[in-house]
This record gives C-alpha cells, sequence and structure tokens, in this order.
C-alpha cells in the first residue's frame, strides 16, 4: 500500500460525510459512521486529505479511488415516528 501521506479514507452517508486526516484514523471514522446509524459507503481516495477535491453524488471525484464498500451499521438509528394523530371530531 502506498503511504499515508498520499491517500485517505472517505466515507459517506446520505446525510454526513467524513474522512481521515491527522486526528482521525480509520477506526475512528468507522467508529464515527457507525454512531450515526445510517448504512455508508468508504472509499480510499489516492490523495493527501488537504487536497482539495470535489465530491458528486457523495462520491470523490479522484482518479484512482476505490469504493471499498457499503457497510451497515450494527446498531441501527431510533426513527422518531412523524406520523400525527389526527382527531375525527
Amino acid at each position: 500500500m502506498t503511504k499515508p501521506e498520499t491517500f485517505h479514507f472517505f466515507a459517506a452517508s446520505f446525510c454526513t460525510w467524513a474522512n481521515t486526516n491527522d486526528t482521525r484514523d480509520l477506526p475512528a471514522l468507522i467508529d464515527l459512521m457507525n454512531a450515526e446509524g445510517y448504512s455508508y459507503n468508504l472509499f480510499m481516495v489516492p490523495v493527501h486529505h488537504a487536497v482539495p477535491y470535489e465530491i458528486n453524488f457523495y462520491q470523490p471525484q479522484v482518479e484512482g479511488t476505490i469504493h471499498i464498500g457499503t457497510f451497515e451499521p450494527k446498531k441501527k438509528r431510533a426513527r422518531k415516528s412523524t406520523l400525527v394523530k389526527v382527531s375525527t371530531k
């Protein structure tokens, strides 16, 4: 594998994205995404985390990016009901 200075990991769900950096390693990134409770995609991006790039449809737009997989957290996020009881009187 290449040196850490030349790549980073990027994860995205439908509401959050995050990446590895100088203070967040891969296990911390996975913990963060799992704690959110939604399925997410994980990518290896072949540039340093500080290099700017576009993100389209939750995916890094960098040549050579590898989609590692789609992951489902073991513990799902609790869903709040949006139904409202309507009086029929």
